[in-house]
């Protein structure tokens, strides 16, 4: 019996990766994820972007229809009056009065399901505040009737210590014909805070950095832009349906009376055309603000901050820099070349790491019924 022969068995050689190899493939992987971050980031800022242009434009949206509204369907006739005029406040509570805001009052034609909203908020009111009372059946209304509106801006910074920058929009209605309740019209309803008083009003909107209310007058030229001046050609910032004066020039140069409004024969004088400017930023905006790298002197005619990609990317932006408004003339980088004072606002000294506060402008022109042609149809 012969003996089995075998023969050695080798193994076979197995595949890997050089060093070169696996130092480029960690390369080419490491250039991969760069992209794709770049890309992803990217995207995320155009959302980001689109998502804040969005929101913000809806706020506006509403504050300005709203306030069209009013204006659109303003009382032209002997009833009628209409008071735009501007008052400052203390953001900060240091003694300075350092924003200014306007504050609109007027009597508008108010259809039937909005004067029977007023007058079951009136019952309800009283109810609360005599609940042993018997309170009568409101009334359903018949028809139109002339109610009072207010609007006002007032510091956000009283609820939120945060928004020192910003305003509230607050709007309130009162009907003519309720006695129970103070005229929105009396020389002492604001009192010397220059605030509506508590539960006259309703929160609209808040975030608010600007809001103006200009008015053009028979003479005012606006087909190829505002322009707010003492000219017969301008518009006014302020108004005085009745020319009584009611618009203190004193607290703001932009209360000054219009001399070219011709004098009030026994109806109310309405401007023929209200351009509203609104601009907010809400309070995760403030997170992707930038801020100023070194001191602004009143003087000063340059900025530079911390960071380019949180600046406006529109052309004519405005900033606002504690209680100054600048305008941006041109940009190179992070330095910023502005206009100072702008606004109605003074040039002021602003501390490096102040914050460059900013909002996406949005306009809204109205065309104001002001003669009312009577039929009796």
């Amino acid at each position: 019996m012969s003996a089995r022969r075998t023969t050695p068995h080798f193994a076979r050689p197995r595949g890997g990766f050089t060093l070169v190899e696996l130092l480029l493939a960690t390369g080419l992987l490491a250039l991969l994820v760069m992209l794709v971050f770049q890309l992803f980031d990217r995207t995320l800022s155009l959302w980001r972007t689109g998502e804040t242009r969005r929101s913000t434009m809806e706020q506006a949206t509403v504050v300005a229809d709203l306030l069209a509204d009013d204006m659109r369907s303003l009382e032209p006739g002997s009833a009628g009056d209409l008071v735009v005029e501007w008052t400052r406040h203390d953001l900060d509570a240091d003694g300075v009065l350092d924003a200014a805001w306007p504050r609109v009052r007027m009597v508008r034609i108010a259809g039937a399901a909005e004067v029977s909203r007023l007058r079951q908020q009136l019952a309800s009111e009283r109810a609360e505040e005599q609940p042993d009372a018997t309170i009568g059946p409101v009334l359903e209304s018949a028809g139109a009737e002339l109610v009072e509106v207010q609007w006002a801006v007032v510091p956000a910074s009283l609820v939120d210590r945060d928004a020192r920058a910003e305003g509230r929009v607050l709007r309130g209605a009162r009907l003519v014909s309720d006695s129970t309740t103070k005229s929105f019209f009396a020389s002492d309803f604001f009192g010397a805070s220059h605030r509506p008083p508590a539960g006259t009003t309703e929160e609209v909107c808040g975030g608010v950095l600007w809001l103006s209310i200009s008015c053009a007058g028979q003479s005012s030229v606006v087909n190829d832009g505002w322009s707010i001046g003492a000219e017969a050609v301008d518009a006014t910032a302020s108004w005085d349906a009745w020319n009584r004066d009611r618009p203190d020039a004193d607290i703001h140069p932009w209360n000054l009376a219009w001399r070219w409004m011709p004098k009030s024969r026994g109806r109310a004088l309405l401007p023929r055309r209200v351009r509203i400017e609104l601009e907010i930023e809400r309070a995760v905006d403030r997170l992707r603000r930038t801020r100023l790298v070194s001191d602004l002197r009143t003087e000063d005619r340059q900025l530079v901050v911390d960071d380019e990609r949180h600046l406006p990317d529109y052309g004519d932006a405005h900033l606002l820099l504690g209680g100054e408004w600048v305008r941006v003339l041109a940009r190179d980088g992070a330095s910023v070349t502005v206009e100072r004072g702008v606004r109605g606002t003074q040039p002021a000294t602003h501390a490096r790491g102040a914050m460059v506060h900013w909002g996406r402008a949005h306009a809204r022109e109205v065309v104001v019924g002001v003669h009312r042609e009577d039929w009796n149809l």
